[in-house]
């Protein structure tokens, strides 16, 4: 997947759990703690891949436009003119 923790935190008890192996779509993790069902695999794996996606927008979404300009402005400083044709 994303090489990513495969913790989750109990809703009931907010204690750490974790899946073990090569689960199954339908496997249901329940909380080491307190026993209460966390959540099944295939729900565990969409929710990271939701969390990856926003991360992902995220760092693209929020630019730093003047930082970048900066950088473009520098760029054609420094580059030669073109010889025209």
């Amino acid at each position: 997947m994303f090489q990513r923790t495969r913790k989750v935190a109990c809703p009931e008890c907010n204690g750490s759990n974790f899946w073990n192996g090569n689960p199954k779509p339908t496997d249901v993790l329940h909380c080491r703690y307190c026993s209460a069902a966390v959540t099944n695999y295939a729900d565990y794996v969409e929710q990271a891949a939701q969390r990856e996606a926003e991360r992902l927008l995220a760092e693209f979404v929020e630019v730093d436009v003047s930082r970048d300009l900066a950088h473009l402005k520098a760029v054609l400083a420094t580059t030669e003119p073109r010889p025209r044709a």
